[in-house]
This record gives structure tokens, C-alpha cells and sequence, in this order.
């Protein structure tokens, strides 16, 4: 907190014109931009009316220079910020929701060999995601990825996935594997009774259709648990 306060003060001192941080940006780069520089030339710097004038140094000291508060943020709570409107805050949230979408497709047209590759491309998903949903891969016989869908988006402690749904649309796409994924939004990274009994019940649907399980991940935050890595997979004989 002692950076981003550090932080914050600069920003009030020297990202006051909006024209002098675009020409930064345009002569030394964007790795030259702090955070909250960023920020400015996303929703500029609002001198077109007295409540938005100072709308990124605003937006900035909202958040307590915590991006990742930032992100995380409903459109509700972006409106409190005065000045704002509902225009900005549709442009932040699209800002960071284009970042994130980044981040994951950028490892999609690549192999899953580990569960380390498995991550790189979960991980990302449930950024800023504060309630359960549920996601498959859709894998072909090389482990390359076919496609990757929400299939089940619930509320703070759970989902409901129907396992008829998912390997209907696996057959549609012709998929041989799948890669389970959902998130823990209270922080616990263990998985439930009812977390294990539903992978249970995609393995046994997947020898119906030849379609193998090769893992299930949960994610908590920055931690994760696989259930291959963990040696819990309810293989069935």
C-alpha cells in the first residue's frame, strides 16, 4: 500500500494534463506509463465539464491505486465515482475485460502436455470473477485445444452444471478429451463432496462416449488446486 500511495501522489502531482501524457506515451513507449498514467489516457482527463474534470485522478484515488480492486469492480460501483457516467464505466470495464481476453487466448492454440499448461490458460478466466462458474476445455486426440466455453454461471458459493450438455457439445465438436474448470470465489481451494462427486459423474459419462477427463482444476485467487497433480482423481475401474 505504501507504493501505491507513493504512487497516487505523484499521479496527482504530475498526470494533471492530459495532452502531456499522451506525448509521453507516443515518444517514450507505453512501458514508460505507470498505472495510473494508463488510466488517464483511458478515460482522460475531463475538462469538458466541472464533474468530470480530474476523472482519472478521481477514478485513481477510488480504488486506492489497487488495480486489481479496480478490475474487480461492478459497474455499480463505478458509478459512485463522480463524473464518471455510465460511458466511462462501460469503458473501463471493457478496457480490462480486452486485457484479460488477451491474456487467455493468447495460449489457446497450444498443447496441454501438464498441468502447468493447464493453469497458464485457466488462471486468467476468473480474473475478476466474484461469482462460480464453470468451464470445459474441449481437447482433440493431440491435447490441442478445440474450445473453451463457460458452460454454467452461478451465484457466490456454486453452480449447476449438466453433464448431458457438455458431452452434447463435445460430440458436436468432436472432442476426445475435456479439462474441467471451475472457481471458488469464497478463497477456499479445496474441493467439495459435490465437486468430487461431479467429476465422478464425467468420468463415467466420458467411457460412454470414449471421451476421456484429463483433469479438473479449481481456482481460488492465485491458487489452484488439480486434481491429477493431488492424486484425487475418482478414477473409477
Amino acid at each position: 500500500m505504501i507504493k501505491n500511495l507513493s504512487t497516487l501522489k505523484d499521479f496527482q502531482d504530475n498526470t494533471s494534463n492530459l495532452q502531456n501524457l499522451q506525448q509521453k506515451l507516443l515518444l517514450r513507449g507505453k512501458n514508460a506509463m505507470n498505472d495510473s498514467e494508463l488510466l488517464v489516457i483511458v478515460l482522460g482527463n475531463g475538462k469538458k465539464t466541472p464533474k468530470s474534470k480530474s476523472l482519472g485522478s478521481r477514478v485513481w484515488q477510488f480504488c486506492q491505486g489497487n488495480l486489481y480492486a479496480l478490475g474487480r469492480m461492478t459497474l455499480e460501483e463505478l458509478l459512485c465515482v463522480e463524473g464518471l457516467g455510465i460511458s466511462g464505466a462501460l469503458t473501463l470495464a471493457a478496457a480490462f475485460e480486452l486485457g484479460k481476453r488477451r491474456v487467455i487466448e493468447e495460449p489457446l492454440s497450444k498443447q496441454i502436455r501438464s498441468s502447468s499448461d493447464a493453469l497458464h490458460i485457466l488462471l486468467p478466466l476468473y480474473l475478476d470473477v466474484v461469482v462460480e462458474s464453470f468451464n470445459v476445455v474441449y481437447l482433440n486426440r493431440a491435447n490441442r485445444i478445440v474450445r473453451l466455453e463457460c458452460v454454467s454461471l452461478g451465484g457466490l458459493t456454486g453452480t449447476v452444471v449438466d453433464v448431458r450438455m457438455v458431452f452434447k457439445r463435445a460430440l458436436e465438436l468432436r472432442a476426445s478429451g475435456l479439462l474441467l474448470s471451475h472457481n471458488h470465489p469464497s478463497g477456499n481451494v479445496q474441493p467439495s463432496e459435490c465437486d468430487i462427486r461431479l467429476t465422478s459423474q464425467f468420468i463415467q459419462a466420458g467411457k460412454l462416449f470414449d471421451i476421456s477427463i484429463i483433469d479438473h482444476v479449481i481456482v481460488a485467487g492465485n491458487r489452484s488446486f488439480s486434481f491429477v497433480e493431488q492424486g484425487v482423481m475418482p478414477y473409477s475401474k
